[in-house]
């Protein structure tokens, strides 16, 4: 049997009474193209199933058409992180609406790092989007910027020097709304659950608690239930994990070893929330009525939690469509610029 030939820009300018020229503006964008021609176009290209030739128009346009999702974390956190998978959607959702392909890659080592560096450096992508919550990536991001590949991070770097674009949440302002609130509804002894040291996230969210906790103390001055050392207080009443439910457990079995007098957490993550949860009613105690909780991002393990979490919200749909929107402004040839998102505070069942 023969095979059927393959339908052409050619094919699709005829049936859609067109010009080639528009056509091609149409696959690339939909660039100056009129709505009654993009339907017409729309339509011939679902009639004859056309397939556009991606080599060929990377030769033409000198682009390849895609992305890179970049995941500089260990790869099993992609499934364990609930947050990746949100962002991973609404960058793929974003994407999808620009006809623009990615494609997705992990970098958990200095090998590995070299090894989608050099990928990345051999023309396959026409940029890059990084994301990396649980440990600091400087360094892949310096590879990329050397390598003159545009690039975006979802998180203001740690290098403010480094020439990319950066979308992130208002992590201080967050933390201080959770802190706030919760020495607002009868918190006295408060503690923090942090993510890992490293990352600006991290940083911002630990100087929220303590800047909000000092100026509490502040006010409240001869108030006996409040610390009077700040800095011996939060010393003792700051852990870090790692973003999981697991490390959720091991912190707050860790603050309650050092304080058994804790009445309220902020935890800087819905998993590690959970787990902290779980160690509070092993340890016999009730949420909200002995000990208040608020985690970070709304995931759906705030939603799923006993009682259901108070949380920080973050907003992914617009994080993940301001990171595309920023990097195909680079690869247009813009400068690379910063947007910092609000989050919201969402009460629910954890606190009074």
């Amino acid at each position: 049997m023969a095979q059927q030939r393959k339908s052409t820009i050619h094919d699709i300018a005829q049936l859609a009474g067109v010009s080639r020229a528009t056509v091609s503006r149409y696959l690339n964008g939909h660039r100056w193209v009129s709505s009654e021609s993009a339907e017409k176009i729309k339509a011939a290209i679902e009639q004859t199933h056309y397939v556009a030739n991606t080599h060929a128009r990377a030769l033409a346009t000198g682009k390849a058409g895609s992305v890179a999702f970049l995941l500089g974390e260990p790869q099993k956190l992609l499934f364990e992180d609930p947050n990746f998978a949100s962002l991973l959607r609404a960058v793929a959702d974003e994407l999808g609406k620009r006809n623009t392909s990615f494609l997705m890659m992990t970098t958990d080592n200095a090998q590995e790092e070299q090894r989608n560096l050099e990928y990345l450096q051999a023309g396959h992508v026409d940029g890059v989007i990084q994301v990396a919550w649980h440990q600091d990536s400087s360094s892949m991001i310096r590879g990329l910027v050397k390598a003159g590949i545009p690039t975006v991070v979802a998180e203001h770097p740690s290098d403010d020097t480094l020439p990319v674009g950066y979308v992130h949440v208002e992590d201080y302002g967050g933390a201080r709304k959770a802190v706030e609130y919760l020495l607002d509804h009868g918190g006295k002894r408060v503690a923090m659950i942090s993510g890992p040291q490293g990352p600006s996230g991290t940083r911002d969210r630990v100087r929220g608690f303590i800047d909000t906790v000092t100026m509490y103390t502040q006010i409240h001055q001869g108030d006996p239930s409040l610390p009077v050392n700040l800095q011996e207080y939060c010393d003792t009443h700051i852990v870090y994990g790692d973003y999981s439910a697991a490390s959720g457990e091991e912190c707050m079995t860790k603050l309650l070893a050092q304080d058994s007098t804790i009445d309220a957490v902020f935890v800087s993550s819905d998993a590690m929330a959970v787990g902290a949860i779980r160690t509070l009613r092993n340890q016999g105690l009730q949420i909200p009525q002995d000990v208040q909780i608020i985690g970070f991002d709304d995931s759906s393990a705030a939603k799923l939690a006993d009682p259901p979490l108070t949380t920080i919200r973050q907003p992914f749909d617009e994080i993940g469509k301001h990171l595309v929107q920023q990097l195909m402004q680079i690869i247009d040839g813009q400068a690379p610029v910063g947007v910092t998102l609000p989050c919201e505070l969402v009460v629910r069942g954890s606190t009074r």
